[in-house]
């Protein structure tokens, strides 16, 4: 027998063992991974059942919230009048209008004007070495007087009750520093099954159940609600610790866990809300400036982030088209996309069938990262509200 018909014979029968084995390794890791989120669910109060005792109302500690703002004008009255709605006996709202074009200053003024609990400052010129967003942050923090420190974005809306219940739970449990998930507001079929497969990855990548122990590295931060203990931020350099951070509201929980301080989670998607994407043009935009930045512009992780993407939702869905080798272990694997979806349904409003149509969610994640570092690759740097930040600037300050 000529060697290559012997090489090839070789290759065929190794190449169906191996591709039975990896569609049996990618099901059992999504039952895996979708049972440790089921198993610590218990881990994650819902912040709608945390009780305010009578007598514990207005012992609760100050609280500032802070809110920075550029070219916000589509969805800030909404979330500003939810917050200045907020039943909380000692707050204040600083809102930063950073370089804002269209009528973000203008709206904030006016709401200020008629509500004395929010005050209203005017960023025109971004120093060297910062981000805006963070350099926005930084100044409504120099100014805050609470004992709390609540970092939120301008697009998230608040039940009135959501923040006596997120202060209260993070003092019962001696937290520094409380994360809670929003409920994304979805309205069509591409967003609800983004918004899905986006914060399943993001959760499990994170291995948020680890978050809470002091032992373990994980660590989580979200730009929605980041709320910390003012003493704990100044102690660890707020946020002239993350001044060229893009993923600052992630790696604020870094920062919070390195110097030993406590994080906890919380789920509120039943008292805040927050429009993320709109619609498919949205979805596929929405991480440009991010998604490099995920893997700490890392081209190595950035490949790999991609592959495992790839591998673990199309690889199955490819197996069964093709009829290859192990095509009823691929049927468990998308049951058990079906079963990740289940555990996002609260979060996103995605049933478990949008499961079936992770591998196209896949394939467009990894095309927006694939895009993401394209972009930061050839501008040498990203495009943030408006300004270029050099690549090599950015890389020096990941943190």
């Amino acid at each position: 027998m000529p060697i290559f018909l012997h090489f090839l014979l070789h290759l065929m029968r190794y190449g169906r063992l191996l591709s039975f084995l990896l569609t049996g390794g990618i099901t059992t890791s999504w039952f895996a991974a979708t049972g440790m989120l089921l198993l610590n669910r218990h881990r994650f109060q819902r912040l709608s059942r945390i009780a305010i005792e009578p007598d514990e109302r207005e012992t609760l500690p100050t609280l500032s919230v802070l809110v920075p703002a550029c070219n916000e004008v589509a969805t800030l009255e909404r979330a500003m009048q939810s917050l200045l709605e907020i039943d909380y006996p000692s707050m204040e709202i600083i809102a930063v209008n950073d370089r804002s074009t269209d009528g973000t200053g203008a709206l904030l003024e006016r709401l200020a004007a008629a509500n004395p609990r929010l005050r209203v400052r005017h960023v025109t010129r971004l120093p060297a070495g910062w981000l805006g967003k963070n350099h926005a942050l930084h100044i409504a923090s120099q100014e805050a007087t609470g004992e709390w420190l609540l970092f939120t974005d301008a697009d998230v809306v608040y039940t009135p009750d959501a923040l006596l219940r997120a202060v209260a739970y993070a003092r019962r449990v001696g937290a520094d520093h409380l994360v809670v998930f929003p409920r994304i507001d979805t309205r069509d079929f591409w967003e609800r099954l983004f918004a899905s497969y986006f914060s399943l990855m993001l959760l499990l990548r994170s291995r948020i159940w680890d978050v809470s122990d002091p032992r373990r590295s994980a660590y989580f931060g979200f730009g929605a609600f980041n709320m910390v203990r003012a003493s704990a931020y100044h102690a660890f350099g707020g946020h002239g610790a993350l001044a060229m951070e893009v993923a600052d509201d992630t790696k604020l929980g870094k920062v919070v866990k390195r110097h030993g301080f406590r994080s906890e989670l919380v789920d509120g998607s039943d008292l805040l809300s927050v429009r993320w994407v709109v619609g498919f043009q949205g979805v596929m935009q929405c991480l440009t400036k991010n998604a490099f930045a995920g893997f700490d512009f890392s081209m190595p992780r950035m490949l790999i982030g991609v592959f495992g993407l790839l591998l673990t939702a199309v690889y199955p869905l490819a197996v069964l088209i093709l009829f290859a080798p192990g095509r009823w272990l691929a049927v468990g694997a998308l049951l058990g996309m079906m079963s990740g979806a289940s555990t996002m349904r609260r979060v996103s409003d995605a049933e478990c069938q949008y499961g079936l149509c992770y591998p196209l969610a896949a394939l467009m994640l990894g095309y927006i990262i694939l895009h993401s570092t394209w972009l930061a690759c050839t501008r040498q740097g990203i495009v943030w509200r408006g300004t270029l930040y050099p690549l090599d600037e950015l890389k020096r300050g990941i943190v």
